[in-house]
């Protein structure tokens, strides 16, 4: 079928007005873009690519398009944007399904008005919906109090290439039943289906925030402290070493670390904080808050404009794995925008934009060949094409791929989600 015999097929089921057309990534060419009101449009909507042998990608709002590679085939992109809204609330069980297109800073008032927290807590909240942060496996920069995205979905609601409508798990915390579906699909970026409706697991809203700041004298000082941290009786929301260049050159470390809960707790915890932190500087709640969501903002390195790497490696090598990658940037001579979670063994780093294509996938390969001699993983993000080529932007080797295929090809075996974007070619 031609671009506009697409068109016209996808008119048919959610209507003129809801058709347009959409990069399936920022730097690839535009495909028809359909925007089901409904589960129901969307089955129809897979059962017409079923049918007419069709190539899907499925989007949110498009924001971490970037994070994959290319589709080899794109007939049309399926967003889940028009379907928002809650389906059920239960507040004293600290749960809510909602339906996937809901965007997390929609989403986050929603909870907060019912006297819950949400996690994950994740940069730039109003560009990016519920079903692709959870199908992108994007946890937050919460993630040290409360783990991975995975850990917090109940269950979903998932319409696979076929059209047909399944469920997985349930919407309350005792209410789970047959295999743990939602746990393969968070993180698959739309590769196996189609979510439609998220169910998570929700925690009260703190009664006191605090923010807590220090300029460590250089970088292992900061990293001492944070291991200092980890000794102390407190459960610290987030604690970030942040390196962030400015035009007139590179800055110096910062350290920072977040804390919120029960009142009595947040003081118990603050002053022990303190007392390791020497000449720490603390905000309070809505002052906290505030700090806190534009210094998320500030190194979560997700504008498609910018290319970035995502490195993890095992607590015990960061140290190595941090200093190697430092030693790669002085090397390429570019400025220095790198957060670090130390408790988590995580590197985020922005990379300048306007880099010539072959010189970023020099890099890109040479920062992954660190992390995994210090047996981790680097992850590219919004990488242009042309520096992806012979660059998968996931792993260049990846433990059980062939398991990964064979899964694909029995959720999807007529091939309606686009080919090429995930690890492996997948």
């Amino acid at each position: 079928m031609n671009t506009t015999s697409v068109n016209a097929a996808l008119a048919q089921i959610v209507g003129a007005a809801h058709v347009s057309a959409q990069r399936a990534r920022f730097d690839a060419p535009e495909a028809p873009l359909a925007c089901p009101a409904s589960v129901g449009e969307v089955s129809e909507l897979l059962k017409l690519a079923a049918r007419d042998s069709l190539r899907v990608v499925p989007i949110g709002l498009g924001s971490k398009l970037g994070w994959c590679g290319a589709a080899e085939r794109v007939d049309f992109l399926l967003s889940t944007r028009r379907l928002v809204g809650a389906v059920s609330h239960e507040p004293a069980d600290g749960t809510l399904a909602v339906r996937a297109g809901e965007s997390m800073a929609e989403l986050n008032e929603r909870v907060s008005r019912g006297g819950h927290r949400l996690t994950p807590d994740v940069a730039r909240p109003a560009s990016c919906t519920i079903g692709g942060v959870v199908a992108a496996g994007q946890s937050g920069i919460d993630r040290l109090r409360f783990g991975p995205v995975r850990h917090h979905v109940l269950g979903v609601e998932a319409v696979l290439g076929d059209g047909t409508i399944t469920r997985s798990g349930g919407r309350l915390v005792k209410n789970v039943t047959g295999f743990d579906l939602h746990r393969l699909y968070t993180g698959s970026h739309g590769t196996l289906c189609v979510l439609t409706e998220i169910a998570l697991r929700l925690f009260p809203a703190p009664e006191r925030e605090a923010w807590i700041t220090l300029s460590p004298r250089d970088l292992a000082h900061g990293l001492e402290l944070a291991r200092a941290a980890r000794a102390l009786p407190l459960r610290a929301v987030s604690i970030t070493l942040a390196s962030l260049a400015t035009p007139a050159g590179d800055a110096p470390w910062s350290l920072h670390a977040r804390l919120f809960g029960k009142r009595a707790a947040v003081e118990a915890e603050l002053a022990a904080l303190c007392a390791s932190w020497r000449g720490a500087q603390v905000q309070e709640d809505v002052a906290a808050r505030a700090s806190a969501d534009a210094l998320r903002d500030a190194t979560s390195f997700s504008e498609s404009s910018q290319a970035s790497l995502a490195l993890a490696c095992e607590p015990a090598q960061l140290s190595k794995l941090l200093s190697d990658v430092l030693a790669l940037l002085g090397e390429a001579t570019w400025p220095r925008h790198v957060a670090v979670q130390p408790l988590e063994a995580r590197i985020d780093l922005g990379l300048p934009p306007h880099v010539a294509p072959a010189l970023l996938r020099d890099f890109a390969r040479r920062a992954r060949a660190v992390a995994t001699r210090h047996g981790g993983s680097a992850h590219v993000r919004n990488a242009p094409l042309e520096a992806l080529n012979g660059l998968d932007p996931f792993a260049d080797e990846l433990p059980g791929l062939e398991l990964m295929r064979e899964l694909r090809s029995q959720l999807d075996p007529r091939g309606v989600f686009a080919r090429g974007r995930f690890a492996g070619g997948l």
